[in-house]
């Protein structure tokens, strides 16, 4: 029973009990005061109210006698020290009462040592009543607290302090079955897990904190402000209540936010009721056009990387290039100034400038085939053909030099879709750079293989190979080892390779030899009929 109904019943209690044991007293004063308290006290909590209860309550007890009304002036000093009222009103109610109690219980009894005695006795009774009531009055407080921050914390994220996961779950649901008009926004920062893999996690979080801050201060009206997931937050706002239309807050989302925030963010939106009849399909709309936003965002972000790779190949390319033409350019400007002293005669000179110049040219050429696309006539044909074509004309030079060039054909015809010339250059290729890795009397062996739809070649020398360093460059533009060599040779066999829809591996031990692999699709037509030559 709370203090709103205890009072009365006291008060109608004692008035009652008051009656019976002394009928001839004046009873209207008592059931006047008795009425005055219990009307105060339900009209309300004001403190007028409370001033008129005290008022009627020193009239009831002068009447009816301390001893009987001391539970009534308990029960209003109780009442008085619950949390909702503030300290002041507290104390005042204690003090007010104890004055009240004493002071009746002086003057309506004979002056004696035992009615001082009592009247101290009331007044350690109201002082143990206040510590008391001060103590639960404390220890409901704290309750309070904690049951709130229990509560706080069972339905809100630690770092950010909106609403987690589950939490908007709730609130969703409940707004959707009240039939509120709203409006879902679910924001991912895009860049963020690369940030945290390059400054840390702290800087993570704060990015994250200060998203939860910008949220709430950009959209000030929202219903439901929560940390969707890991980078994620969910943003629901009544569309009744918008203070801006849909383009503008779109403008906010675009602009405003990411040059606040100072990294990119994707975003989905939807309505109630109009895109979605269920929380479950709103959220599912949202996540949708947040996908395709992503997606957007992503294809955008690779372009932009695709772009810039191009942008350093051609960097690459160009300074290489340039470095390649100024060594040939410098050497023939020393040969002009030699001239240029002697008479401007150039005969003893113009066997090494006419070397120059044809390094650049072939340097020119090799560069225009590695960069420039040229049309390609691909043509089945049988690989075994192009394999003794290059050995062929490569065989004086074999000679001079002494190689053994080892091939064991197989007797059924390999087909391959390919540009025959560009098949042969690119086998030329790799035979040269065999016999200008091995030494003398080296031994060049030629293999070819099938495995399913495909066909591998195999050139392999036993050379002085290729270091592990060396090796994860022979691949890059204008890089080489040889003193005339250009570092181009490579690179075009890759671009003819890829050209073919082939792969190129290579494998090579120092002081073994090294073994380039290059392997084709065979043709979609089985080309049995085709004759080896």
């Amino acid at each position: 029973m709370s203090f709103r109904y205890i009072i009365p019943v006291l008060t109608i209690y004692i008035a009652a009990i008051t009656v019976y044991i002394n009928p001839d007293d004046q009873i209207w004063i008592l059931s006047t005061s008795a009425v005055g308290i219990i009307v105060f006290r339900m009209l309300g909590t004001h403190w007028v109210w409370l001033v008129g209860q005290l008022i009627c309550l020193a009239v009831f007890s002068w009447d009816v006698g301390t001893g009987w009304c001391i539970p009534l002036y308990l029960a209003i000093t109780g009442e008085n020290f619950l949390p909702t009222y503030d300290k002041l009103r507290s104390y005042t109610t204690l003090v007010a009462c104890a004055i009240i109690c004493s002071t009746i219980t002086i003057f309506s009894s004979p002056t004696s040592i035992h009615t001082y005695l009592m009247t101290v006795l009331y007044l350690i009774i109201f002082t143990a009543i206040a510590l008391i009531m001060k103590e639960i009055q404390l220890s409901k407080r704290q309750n309070m607290l904690l049951d709130r921050e229990k509560t706080h914390l069972a339905t809100h994220d630690r770092l950010t302090d909106l609403l987690n996961f589950e939490a908007f779950h709730r609130n969703m649901n409940d707004l959707i079955e009240s039939g509120t008009s709203t409006v879902l926004m679910l924001l991912d920062c895009t860049d963020l897990k690369s940030m945290n893999d390059a400054k840390g996690f702290q800087e993570g979080d704060q990015i994250l904190k200060q998203m939860a801050g910008l949220l709430k201060v950009s959209f000030p009206e929202s219903l439901i402000f929560a940390r969707y997931g890991g980078d994620e937050f969910a943003v629901v706002m009544d569309k009744k209540r918008m203070k801006v239309t849909m383009e503008a807050l779109c403008q906010r989302l675009d602009h405003d936010l990411p040059s606040l925030l100072g990294i990119p963010f994707t975003y989905g939106m939807a309505s109630f009721p109009e895109d979605a009849a269920t929380k479950d399909d709103l959220i599912l709309t949202a996540e949708k056009h947040l996908f395709d936003m992503k997606r957007v965002h992503w294809l955008k972000k690779e372009e932009n990387i695709f772009r810039a790779e191009k942008l350093k190949i051609v960097g690459e390319l160009a300074s290489g290039m340039a470095h390649e033409i100024r060594n040939p350019l410098t050497a023939i400007k020393g040969f002009m100034q030699l001239s240029k002293a002697n008479g401007y005669r150039v005969e003893q000179w113009y066997p090494l400038i006419m070397d120059e110049i044809s390094r650049m040219s072939e340097l020119t050429v090799e560069f225009l085939q590695f960069s420039k696309p040229h049309a390609s006539q691909f043509k089945i044909q049988p690989v075994q053909d192009c394999i003794r074509r290059v050995i062929s004309l490569m065989e004086s030079e074999a000679i001079r030099l002494g190689h053994i060039v080892e091939f064991d054909p197989p007797q059924a015809p390999i087909p391959i879709k390919m540009d025959q010339d560009k098949f042969i250059q690119l086998l030329l290729n790799l035979v040269k750079n065999a016999f200008d890795a091995m030494e003398r009397n080296g031994l060049l062996q030629i293999e070819i293989s099938t495995s399913g739809s495909h066909c591998s070649i195999l050139v392999k020398d036993n050379g002085k190979g290729i270091s592990r360093e060396e090796l994860a460059k022979i691949f890059d533009p204008f890089y080489t080892s040889k003193e005339d060599g250009t570092g181009l040779g490579l690179p075009i066999c890759q671009k003819i390779v890829q050209d073919h829809g082939g792969v190129m591996e290579v494998e090579s031990t120092p002081d073994v030899g090294t073994g380039f692999m290059v392997t084709f699709p065979l043709a979609v037509e089985h080309s049995a009929a085709i004759p080896i030559s």
